[in-house]
């Protein structure tokens, strides 16, 4: 399987879209874009356009360079209507850069480890983003000079998976009853919800409409 089969699979997984909702969302069929994800197919370039938005990621990144769930954040649909801001200063030393009257304030990574911290940061609600700042805050005041930058990372990195992943609730050893057998469909595949699924659909449908149109000549 090529580089771009592989990108093509791995971002339609983190947007847990099925390969029918993908190919509806880029408006091809499902047999083409089965082809596609399989590289039994070239895509055309407005396909591939529409396939890096998706992913929040660089056409570049998209042909040559193999992603992992790390490389894919989403695209927030509200941040789509903002103008684009003017850039004030910009300081490569410290990765910092400032705009004139800011829509939002986001943050940005320039090492690997970085980067991987940033994405699960990216994907957590705004209820646990906000816990785990203050967490991080916290724990970065009290041990006074911070020890080595990868170490510290590590363990921000463990305890976001730590947040991201669900809790398991202790379960309270008691009488057994009789449980009514569920009916066994078939294995390995679940009931979607259709009003959720739509949702999405329409919303991943919005960020490959605020692409500007692309002409091959």
């Amino acid at each position: 399987m090529s580089i771009l089969a592989k990108n093509m699979k791995m971002i339609r997984k983190e947007l847990k879209c099925t390969q029918s909702a993908l190919a509806e969302i880029l408006k091809v069929g499902f047999r083409t874009y089965v082809r596609y994800e399989a590289g039994e197919r070239d895509a055309p370039i407005s396909i591939l356009v529409k396939m890096a938005r998706l992913g929040n990621i660089s056409l570049e990144q998209l042909l040559t360079e193999e992603i992992s769930n790390f490389h894919v954040t989403p695209v927030h649909v509200q941040t789509l209507s903002l103008p684009v801001p003017e850039v004030k200063s910009v300081d490569f030393r410290t990765g910092h850069i400032s705009f004139k009257k800011p829509a939002k304030e986001c943050l940005l990574a320039l090492e690997k480890s970085e980067k991987k911290i940033l994405s699960v940061y990216r994907k957590l609600s705004a209820a646990l983003q906000a816990d785990y700042l203050k967490s991080f805050e916290k724990n970065y005041k009290a041990s006074g000079k911070p020890a080595k930058p990868g170490r510290a990372i590590l363990i921000n990195f463990a305890e976001l998976h730590r947040h991201q992943a669900p809790s398991k609730l202790p379960v309270k050893a008691g009488p057994s009853k009789s449980v009514k057998a569920k009916k066994k469909g078939r294995p390995g595949r679940k009931r979607l919800n259709k009003k959720v699924l739509r949702e999405q659909i329409d919303q991943l449908k919005t960020i490959t409409k605020s692409l500007p149109k692309i002409t091959v000549r």
